[in-house]
Order: C-alpha cells, then structure tokens, then sequence
C-alpha cells in the first residue's frame, strides 16, 4: 500500500516538474532572442544589387541599416531616347518584420544619360538579414511629344510671365552684365500629361540679330499636372553681337516645352542580402 501512495504521488507530481521545465525554457529561448537582437545603432550592409531591362539598368549600392532606418543609392542608366522618370516614393521595403514605403522625390534621368539619388526608409528592427526591395514607380516619357509653341521673351522684360498651351512661367530673376546675361523662370504645368521642359533648347537674339545658345545646362524638367519648378537661362557676350548691359534681347524658345504621356514600365524585385564581411 505505501508504494501504491509513493506511485499516486509521482504520477501526480510529475506533470508540474514537466510544465515547470518548459516554462523555463520557454522564458531561457525568449531571453536568449531577445538578448540576440542587435542594438539600434548597429549597422548592416548589404551587397550591392543590380536590375537590367531593355529600357534602363538600376543600380542599389551602399546599402545600410540600423534600428530605425535602411537606405541605399539608386543610379539609373537611361538606356533609351526618351526620358525616364523614376518615383521612389512607390518603392517598398520588406524584411520579415517590415513593410514599408518613402517619400523620396522623384526624379529625371535624360534619354542615354544616368542619375541617381538616395532612398531612406524609416521604421523599427530594420536590421535584417535579407530584405527585398520592390522597384516600383518607373516611366517612361516619350521625348518626341508635342512641342508648344512659346513667343519669344525681352530681356528686359516687357512683362514679367507668359502663358503657352498648359504652361505659366513667371520671370524671377533677370541679371545683365556687359559679358553675360541670365535669367531665372518658374514654370507651372496644368495639362493631362506629362509638362517636359528642355531649357538647354533655348537661346537668345543678340541686339545684331546673331543667335546664341543658352550656356547652362541642365537634364530638363518633367511636371505632372499642378507641379511647378524653375530654371536659369545664361547668355555669354558675342564679341561685336552687342552689349548684353545696354542693349536688349530676346529668349527664342525654340523646342524647349512640350507635353508628352507617362508610360508606366514593369515593376520588379531585388533581394538584398547582408554583406557580414563588411565592417558594422
């Protein structure tokens, strides 16, 4: 009979040692992960990533992240004759723990030409192993749209803002020297399209009659409906053309506005995978 009781006894007893023990290593595993979690200011990096289409080649390098943020630098090469216009404000981050977008800006890569910019996303645990980046927001401008035409514009003005087709421009700035003549616009788009701008198109009727191209350069401007940005025109001196101080001129357009369309191309996928043989 007393080994009987002995008997009852562990079989009772038993069950709580056994939920005992797992409780603890329960709360050990939970210690152990948590004590594994890296610290906000740790740094990962990642090996750089590329996406080839027929239109563009994109490149993310420089990856890192910590706690609160990852962010890379994409350089994009135009491999076409049309603009492209690259919305990083439509990328998406996920990790295991995270999805998450931007609000980066977008910006113009000119026909045959690259840019670049770099994309910030902010969350929490952003330190992951792996995580994907999901390549959205990339369009293609056709270059060859519909060219609007522009009257030319005196310098010094005779008004300070013109109208043409869907397109508001305001004169902001106007210097004149006798070796160099600049002038600074802001233009609004309120079309249905896609506004390009192509400053680099334009030039200036010297007081003799000579044309002179506009010396600043730049990768034009592409606006969306409601969008609005600015640009400088310069004019250097033509020796015996006039003084661009005393004498007036006028800005000839020629095809620097047009409207086009945004075509959106396919979005993609790029996994990006920790680099642990760089320095955190």
């Amino acid at each position: 009979m007393k080994h009987l009781f002995l008997a009852l006894a562990l079989i009772i007893v038993m069950p709580s040692f056994a939920q005992d023990k797992d409780e603890k290593k329960d709360k050990k595993e939970k210690k152990e992960k948590k004590e594994k979690l890296p610290k906000p200011d740790e740094k990962f990096f990642y090996k750089d990533a590329t996406i080839e289409t027929d239109d563009y080649k994109l490149y993310i390098v420089d990856a890192v992240s910590v706690g609160a943020y990852s962010k890379f630098k994409i350089k994009v090469f135009n491999k076409t004759n049309d603009y492209l216009f690259v919305k990083p404000g439509e990328f998406m981050y996920k990790s295991d723990k995270n999805t998450v977008g931007t609000v980066e800006k977008g910006f113009v890569v000119a026909p045959n030409d690259e840019g670049s910019k770099v994309v910030d996303f902010k969350g929490k645990q952003m330190q992951a192993k792996n995580f994907e980046v999901e390549v959205k927001g990339i369009y293609k401008v056709s270059a060859g749209g519909k060219v609007i035409d522009v009257p030319n514009f005196d310098l010094p003005p005779s008004k300070n803002d013109f109208t043409a087709g869907n397109f508001t421009c305001t004169l902001k700035k106007h210097d004149a020297n006798t070796d160099k003549a600049a002038a600074k616009f802001q233009c609004a788009y309120n079309g249905d399209g896609i506004g390009i701008i192509s400053p680099y198109k334009s030039a200036c009727i010297m007081p003799n009659g000579t044309e002179n191209a506009n010396a600043k350069k730049n990768n034009g401007i592409l606006l969306e409906k409601g969008e609005s940005d600015d640009f400088t025109v310069i004019f250097n001196e033509i020796i015996g053309a006039g003084d661009l101080q005393k004498k007036a001129i006028k800005v000839k357009w020629n095809d620097t506005f047009k409207e086009s369309k945004l075509m959106r191309l396919n979005d993609n996928k790029v996994e990006m995978v920790q680099d642990e043989e760089k320095k955190r």
